[in-house]
């Protein structure tokens, strides 16, 4: 139980730290509970619970939830008043604030609040799922479930293709040292993807390899503040230590489909 302690205090920890951001603004709201983003949301279930289960495909939902939740608490750290949670994140359209961010640093830290947040249930999950795995073993295997499910879809989101949040966040890093190696990450991951995806004859790997490469040509406006490269190094810390996380978290998932 010391496992499930230490989880809860780093859950509190995380609270206390993202205060500013839970009580600044008005209210929540969403984005895309229209027809179209309830269908999509309810075909990614189906897709999800038909692969490995109802729970998983509830995890799913749920990590998704966490993911954004994240990046609106982000904005409204930052003074954003007027928020919201967009159901479907990567839909033209929708935008959790309709303010610009300002400064490279700004763009950064709401790229990886969303899988930073996602850390701390992550970790009590896990320390969960072995702390009842004699006494519950039911609800121990739901929060396994969980655990691995947010870990798989946050190392995804990190990888660093555009437009996921690892892209942007190694474009936002590489343009304080160099900028030109922005593309050169890109062009390096998706022949990585690739060569795996034809070797393992994973279609999942082909697809994020084919996103990748189309992002390559879309060029994103540079922000009017720069980070410096003291901030890049802490951003670059950051984004590696999450990224890490997430993937052994999730590594149980990734090598059944990835």
């Amino acid at each position: 139980m010391i496992s499930v302690f230490t989880a809860a205090i780093l859950c509190g920890a995380l609270l206390y730290a993202l205060r500013g951001g839970v009580i600044a603004g008005g209210p929540v709201s969403f984005s895309g509970f229209n027809g179209i983003g309830v269908v999509f949301v309810f075909i990614a279930f189906v897709f999800a619970a038909a692969l490995l289960g109802p729970a998983f495909g509830v995890s799913l939902l749920i990590s998704l939830f966490i993911h954004e939740l994240g990046h609106v608490l982000a904005y409204r750290m930052l003074g954003h008043t007027n928020t919201r949670i967009r159901m479907v994140p990567l839909l033209p359209g929708s935008e959790i604030s309709d303010k610009p961010l300002t400064s490279e640093g700004e763009a950064f830290f709401v790229a990886i609040m969303g899988p930073g947040l996602s850390l701390a249930p992550m970790v009590l999950a896990l320390a969960l799922s072995a702390a009842f795995s004699q006494t519950a073993p039911g609800f121990a295997v739901a929060m396994r479930v969980f655990a691995v499910t947010c870990g798989a879809l946050n190392f995804v989101n990190l990888l660093p293709i555009w437009p996921l949040d690892g892209g942007r966040c190694a474009r936002l890093a590489a343009s304080s040292f160099w900028p030109g190696l922005a593309p050169g990450i890109t062009i390096f991951m998706c022949s990585a993807l690739a060569m795996a995806g034809l070797r393992s004859g994973s279609i999942a790997l082909i697809i994020l390899a084919a996103i990748g490469a189309h992002s390559l040509l879309r060029k994103s406006e540079p922000l009017a503040q720069q980070m410096n490269a003291n901030n890049a190094l802490i951003a670059l810390a950051a984004y590696t230590f999450t990224f890490a996380a997430h993937f052994t978290s999730g590594w149980l998932l990734l090598e059944i489909y990835f």
